[in-house]
């Protein structure tokens, strides 16, 4: 049931760790909908967003990073917990990993960095509910 509909297209916002979605992209959760929610979600072009910011393991789930801070945003469509978007992000890892090749030893590797990015984002406080979904540049990096 988990799906990604679309392409991650992007730009980048200067010399920053910032980009910004330059067309929309759907996802479809299973962990939504299992929670009563509506198990579709739209992002849409213009919002701004960091993929992901566990600093080891960073940048190798775009498409679960920008899953993840959508749903992270204080008007995010569906609005749910800290939990359930720690959930959805770890499924959209899961189903992009179950999407790739590799034998056992790369099949563990990236088991261990989606399960340590998931318990980062789950337990780090500060971000949750911080900004809107359509929020600035200027207002995420905190420059306003």
């Amino acid at each position: 049931m988990t799906r990604i509909i679309g392409d991650l297209i992007t730009e980048h916002i200067d010399d920053t760790k910032y980009v910004r979605l330059t067309q929309p992209i759907r996802f479809v959760s299973r962990v939504l909908y299992e929670e009563g929610l509506p198990d579709e979600f739209e992002v849409s072009a213009g919002f701004i967003m960091d993929f992901e910011s566990v600093p080891i393991v960073k940048g190798t789930s775009k498409r679960g990073g920008t899953a993840h801070d959508y749903l992270s945003r204080s008007d995010s469509v569906p609005l749910v917990t800290k939990a359930i978007a720690a959930a959805v992000y770890l499924e959209i890892m899961a189903y992009r990993d179950g999407l790739m090749d590799g034998g056992v030893f790369r099949r563990f590797d990236r088991w261990w960095r989606r399960w340590l990015k998931y318990g980062v984002v789950r337990v780090a406080p500060g971000y949750f509910h911080r900004h809107r979904v359509m929020a600035t540049y200027e207002e995420i990096a905190g420059i306003s």
